[in-house]
């Protein structure tokens, strides 16, 4: 389909809508397969670590990490998911707040509808907070993958320049410090600009010093996978 048709956008937003449903879905089987594959991760990786295979026991290590953070972001969201269906079904008992009814005190009343609002902005909200945290979920994940992988790639390259028997030992030493100080000080800029939410990416001057470190760093961290939801969020 053509994502720039109207039919496609109306598919769209009635997947949006329909989302909860996935979501929910997806966090539960999720949720089972997970916490059933966390024990076995774990063996896998004091086996690697025994066997003095470092690599194999940080892939290990980094598939843990990002079991548990799957474990402990989809829980959360499937508690959130059960308190807007709870929410939602409680709206069409009770309909919205009618605070005239409840008879507070003008002071009271006051501050509920200042602080609490009305009922629907709460399901909005939580509805919000839902979808937020299950995507935000997935690109935690990605980062920590991407993280690693940036490690792995510094790693690869001075070892590969190591094994290069042609260079001297003295020269081979220069170079591969040199290859972690370029990597270690383009990483901290790359990472800079992520906190600063982009903010060298809007400046003009720097533009074209940052955007070949930048490059390089999206194509070591995969970001063409998620690239789209920091830029949203």
């Amino acid at each position: 389909m053509d994502y720039n048709s109207p039919e496609f956008r109306k598919w769209l937003d009635k997947l949006q809508q329909e989302s909860w449903q996935l979501e929910l879905l997806i966090s539960g089987f999720a949720i089972f397969g997970l916490v059933s594959a966390i024990n076995l991760l774990d063996a896998k990786g004091a086996a690697a670590a025994a066997t003095e295979i470092f690599g194999f026991a940080a892939v290990w290590g980094v598939a843990i990490i990002c079991v548990t953070i799957f474990i402990f972001n989809l829980v959360l969201h499937v508690l959130l998911r059960g308190l807007w269906i709870g929410a939602i079904g409680l709206r069409n008992v009770s309909g919205d707040i009618d605070y005239d009814t409840l008879n507070y005190s003008e002071k009271f009343t006051k501050y509920l509808k200042r602080k609490v609002g009305s009922f629907d902005r709460y399901i909005s909200r939580l509805e919000n907070y839902c979808s937020i945290l299950f995507s935000v979920t997935f690109l935690l994940v990605f980062y920590v993958i991407g993280f690693m992988a940036v490690f792995a790639a510094i790693g690869l390259l001075i070892s590969l320049v190591k094994n290069m028997e042609f260079i001297p030992d003295n020269i081979s030493k220069i170079i591969r410090i040199g290859i972690a100080i370029l990597f270690g000080l383009s990483a901290l800029i790359v990472f800079i600009d992520f906190m600063g939410q982009g903010f060298l990416k809007k400046k003009k001057w720097p533009t074209k010093l940052y955007f070949p470190i930048y490059w390089v760093f999206s194509k070591l961290t995969l970001s063409f996978l998620y690239s789209p939801l920091p830029i949203i969020f």
